[in-house]
């Protein structure tokens, strides 16, 4: 019996059981991941939403309530709150007015193959090749340096808030616009070229090639950075932790760089300044981004609905 045992144990593994303990290792990383970070964070946060700590005889009293919703509803919809969330929806018309039709049709000229597309190709990839954060410097050094050794004034993004914030905004948006042509050339040349090659037959000019077959094929990729767009109006941090750390001016302020700021300040729960007089803590902070989520997530998928139902690509 005990030979027989030590024969099973020696006996060595077969394909499909190595297969499958490959994949346990492949996969085992990613999903702890996902459970510590998404699933464990955001059900975390509810529960801190809806939580009040006192201390009290040498320990921490843990008790329900809806205060923080309360003051986190107060924040929003002073003028502090709809200040940041004008601004992070200027971010948002900047990507789907400027940025995303300039990338199209770079994108398209790229995919043709026209004059001087493989420089274009070049210059517009660079961004994604250099870290953000050399970009972020440079750029740095220009607004602030550069620019106002030549034309004798301010820096800009040590102006005010508001010239910061467009500053910002600026470099932003720049640097946003070669991760658009890169996905949307990807996308473009995918098209299938007998299509075409049939319409070119049909007499198509270059721009209703453009805007009646390249744009319609590859829509769900439009939709997916409108979307992503969308979702990140209480996300994005507008690239302001580059310039200031965590010091930038409130008048410069988006939600994603103000959940940040809060939360990289002050990690025990105290209150601080939103720069207007009124408080944040962070359990606050936490209902904030629970409210903000439930007016993201029915607007996100009333917005893909309508790009699915009207767009060019729909049936």
């Amino acid at each position: 019996m005990s030979e027989k045992v030590i024969s099973m144990a020696k006996k060595p593994m077969t394909r499909q059981q190595k297969r499958l303990v490959f994949y346990l290792l492949m996969f085992a990383l990613p999903i702890l991941q996902f459970l510590l970070f998404y699933i464990y964070v955001n059900f975390n946060s509810i529960i801190v939403a809806f939580q009040e700590r006192t201390y009290l005889g040498g320990e921490f009293h843990v008790a329900f309530t809806t205060k923080n919703v309360k003051e986190a509803f107060s924040f929003f919809f002073s003028a502090s709150g709809l200040g940041m969330l004008w601004r992070s929806v200027q971010l948002l018309l900047g990507q789907l007015i400027i940025v995303t039709p300039l990338a199209l049709l770079f994108s398209y000229y790229i995919a043709k193959e026209k004059r001087g597309a493989s420089f274009f190709r070049l210059a517009l990839y660079l961004p994604q090749v250099v870290s953000v954060v050399v970009l972020g410097t440079l750029f740095e050094y220009l607004v602030d340096r550069a620019l106002p050794a030549v034309f004798s004034t301010k820096p800009l993004l040590l102006t005010n808030g508001t010239v910061t914030f467009y500053a910002s905004l600026i470099f932003t948006l720049w640097f946003s616009f070669g991760t658009n042509v890169l996905i949307f050339t990807g996308a473009m040349s995918g098209v299938d070229q007998s299509v075409v090659e049939s319409a070119q037959l049909d007499g198509v000019t270059s721009f209703q090639e453009f805007l009646y077959i390249y744009v319609p094929m590859i829509f769900s990729t439009v939709t997916t950075f409108v979307l992503t767009g969308l979702a990140g109006i209480f996300n994005n941090q507008m690239n302001l932790h580059i310039f200031f750390g965590v010091n930038a001016e409130f008048g410069a302020s988006v939600y994603g760089y103000y959940f940040y700021q809060i939360a990289a300040r002050d990690t025990t729960g105290d209150l601080l300044s939103d720069g207007s007089g009124n408080f944040m803590s962070l359990r606050a902070l936490a209902a904030l981004g629970l409210i903000s989520t439930c007016i993201l997530v029915p607007m996100t998928l009333g917005v893909r609905k309508l790009l699915n139902k009207y767009g060019p690509s729909a049936e």
